[in-house]
């Protein structure tokens, strides 16, 4: 197996990491939706 070249894997590492953080942030905002949810339906 050859790696591919460092700006391919530069890109590829940014692309993953954008969408990791992207992946939280939506999580996040799922996370206090619910916590929101639960003390305004008190």
């Amino acid at each position: 197996m050859t790696l591919p070249p460092t700006d391919e894997l530069a890109q590829r590492r940014r692309r993953a990491v954008r969408t990791a953080a992207v992946a939280g942030v939506i999580a996040l905002a799922i996370y206090v939706a619910f916590i929101l949810s639960g003390v305004i339906g008190r």
